[in-house]
């Protein structure tokens, strides 16, 4: 069952993506933790105007401050991933099933493991579950590598057993993970590549 749509958690987000340095800010911060300084040092903006736009998109939820020592923030788009599961039409999202190109036997299994944007279970049977694992994998933003936090975000937004998703990504040898680290494995990139 889809979850109704937050209106105004809709209109924030749409506001704080609504310019241009915040959108460069959120960008540089996807790639890497960032302290404020080397985000004013790459962007090339200053300091002032860096701390207000970075509050902004905090605020949003966009991003979050690390607790290191020096302090890092970093992009966090589990709340932006939310907000457009809330407002993809169930119907067309389940007509679609996924995004990429696949055959009518696949198509049958996503459709019968995902109502819309959500996962109802993992499948049992070993060829269904990877080809569900696959689908799941486009459907998180790629990245080079996963922190274990942020990873349990973006599969929570999609299926709430996000524990046993990146426990069979490591056991189908899609993802590896080192120090609550996971990074995608030659295979992984061969499924974001189709």
């Amino acid at each position: 069952m889809a979850s109704e749509v937050d209106h105004e958690e809709v209109s924030v987000l749409l506001r704080s993506l609504a310019d241009s340095t915040r959108l460069r800010i959120l960008a540089a911060l996807i790639e890497q933790p960032r302290t404020l300084s080397e985000v004013t040092s790459l962007l090339s903006i200053d300091i002032e105007s860096a701390f207000h736009q970075v509050r902004k998109l905090e605020s949003a939820g966009l991003l979050v401050a690390t607790p290191d020592a020096m302090v890092r923030f970093r992009a966090d788009l589990s709340r932006l991933q939310r907000v457009a599961i809330q407002l993809a039409p169930p119907k067309r999202v389940g007509a679609a099933a996924t995004s990429a190109e696949v055959d009518s036997r696949t198509r049958d299994v996503l459709r019968a493991f995902f109502d819309g944007p959500r996962l109802i279970a993992l499948p049992v049977q070993r060829q269904k579950k990877e080809l569900v694992l696959e689908e799941l994998l486009r459907r998180i933003p790629a990245q080079a590598e996963y922190r274990e936090p942020e990873l349990n975000q973006m599969i929570a937004a999609i299926y709430d057993d996000f524990c046993s998703v990146r426990r069979e990504w490591v056991m189908a040898r899609y993802m590896v993970r080192e120090q609550g680290v996971y990074r995608l494995t030659e295979r992984g990139l061969s499924v974001l590549a189709n």
